[in-house]
């Protein structure tokens, strides 16, 4: 049974309100009696269960445990209904993962989604990550937040963004330098997955690949590193305003 433990994880789940399930706890120490009144606030049944119970079935319970129905990210918007719901806005940022494999990896990408703005984040439905409680426990609980769409088919989801009017850049080591370019409008970035990159369809789907400088000796940075530097400059830009020349 799929438990989701970590205080963060859980109050930001529950603070996303998308969750469905329930809670199990062995004590009501302070942490856990705030989880109970975020719990109480949106309706979600809590049961209190003996400590020994508790840390048999979930050893990182610490006290409290959320016990989810269903996928508790916010999946199934599917492209179609989110370049519809854009209508006339010309800035959006949709970030494409291209089998990201690791959670660790995959939540750390999230978190920085979150922080950054991004829309939605676009992954396939064959061979990601799904492991789902260390997800929200790497984005501390950010996942609950940032709206995903899983598609059958991501160079058809490409496609479709660039029919709406978005620009999709393509993380590449021998791509040109990420800060030389206007990231404001309608913008897609892809990542690709750990050790193999971008796919060469989505590569080659890409109207710009893109490099981060580098002045160390190991040849590229961890995807959910790099994923952090671009969107980091997007976000930087479209606060500000192009700083390009």
């Amino acid at each position: 049974m799929l438990g989701i433990c970590g205080y963060h994880a859980i109050e930001e789940l529950l603070r996303s309100g998308k969750a469905q399930g329930r809670l199990e706890y062995s004590d009501r120490g302070p942490r856990v009696k705030k989880i109970l009144e975020e719990a109480e606030r949106w309706k979600i049944p809590a049961a209190k269960v003996e400590k020994a119970d508790l840390e048999k079935r979930f050893p990182d319970a610490r006290g409290v445990v959320f016990l989810p129905e269903g996928d508790v990210f916010a999946l199934g918007q599917g492209i179609d209904d989110f370049i519809a719901g854009l209508g006339d806005k010309t800035e959006a940022l949709v970030l494409v993962l291209d089998h990201i494999s690791d959670p660790h990896n995959f939540g750390a990408i999230l978190r920085s989604a979150d922080q950054f703005g991004v829309d939605l984040v676009v992954l396939p439905n064959a061979r990601s990550v799904k492991d789902t409680e260390t997800v929200l426990r790497s984005s501390s609980g950010a996942a609950a937040h940032v709206a995903q769409a899983v598609v059958p088919n991501l160079a058809r989801a490409l496609q479709d963004l660039k029919d709406a009017g978005f620009w999709v850049y393509a993380a590449d080591m021998g791509g040109d330098i990420l800060w030389d370019v206007d990231f404001t409008g309608r913008v897609c970035l892809v990542m690709g997955a750990e050790g193999a990159g971008i796919g060469r369809l989505l590569s080659e789907s890409a109207d710009r690949r893109l490099s981060i400088p580098s002045l160390g000796q190991v040849d590229s940075l961890n995807v959910s590193v790099a994923a952090g530097v671009f969107l980091y400059e997007m976000a930087r830009q479209r606060m500000r305003g192009p700083q390009k020349a």
